[in-house]
């Protein structure tokens, strides 16, 4: 076991003990733009890594690009580094119609396939991919009070390892099996947390869908960012009052 990080660069007090993680490098530098006295704490492959302050809290944004194996480094990471609560705030695409773009998830917890690189880590053992409760239950309430205007649901995701072969039949297969939304790191986060002992909750904004055509392709980070201006200064204030 690895008792230091080899891919982020940074030290131990460079590093908030709340962080909210991201997948895309853009929008880990668009969230800072909410926070004050900002430092860039790393770059190293491209593991963008920010601390600021928001509320007089510290709080760092980290980037953990696509997909399990890659998240997986920088969860490990942060945690070497002293991370108590990551708050995952990304995009999800839609299984079942009456959720549209725009609309939130507050994620309850991930399903993954068989093939999934969590099991390397478990060692086979299925372990449930839950976010802690409370703060799952908390984010629900905290960002459903202040967003009134956009549907916000807490539910179930399904975290998938291929991106290009999410399709209207797999979206028909998982809908059936209570899957709201698809994305690609939900579950390597909350069992890493869990297996690490550390808080861990999601926020996903739906940013197309597999279900409504005319939803189908995902817009330009800009047009997300738009939707992300409102949710961002939510999940800030929630971290910058939770306790840890």
């Amino acid at each position: 076991m690895y008792r230091k990080p080899i891919h982020i660069k940074a030290s131990p007090e460079k590093v908030s003990e709340k962080i909210i993680v991201v997948g895309d490098p853009d929008r880990t530098k668009f969230i800072t733009t909410f926070l004050n006295d900002v430092e860039e704490v790393n770059t190293h492959r491209g593991f963008l890594l920010y601390t600021g302050k928001y509320n007089g809290e510290r709080i760092s944004v980290a980037c953990h690009g696509v997909g399990a194996p890659s998240a997986a480094i920088v969860f490990e990471e942060l945690i070497m580094l002293g991370a108590k609560i990551m708050i995952r705030l990304g995009t999800t695409g839609s299984l079942i119609p009456d959720l549209r773009r725009g609309d939130v998830v507050v994620v309850s917890g991930a399903g993954y396939f068989t093939t999934s690189p969590i099991l390397q880590l478990t060692e086979n053992v299925i372990v449930p991919a839950v976010p802690d409760i409370e703060i799952a239950l908390e984010l629900y309430k905290f960002i459903k009070q202040r967003l009134s205007n956009r549907k916000v649901i807490l539910g179930n995701v399904i975290s998938n390892d291929m991106f290009y072969v999410e399709n209207p039949e797999l979206a028909k297969r998982l809908s059936k099996l209570g899957f709201v939304s698809i994305e690609m790191e939900c579950a390597t986060l909350f069992t890493i947390s869990k297996i690490r002992g550390i808080k861990s909750g999601a926020i996903l904004l739906v940013s197309n869908s597999l279900v409504n055509p005319e939803e189908y392709e995902i817009p330009h980070s800009s047009e997300i960012n738009k939707y992300y201006s409102e949710i961002v200064p939510i999940v800030l204030e929630y971290l910058s009052k939770v306790t840890l």
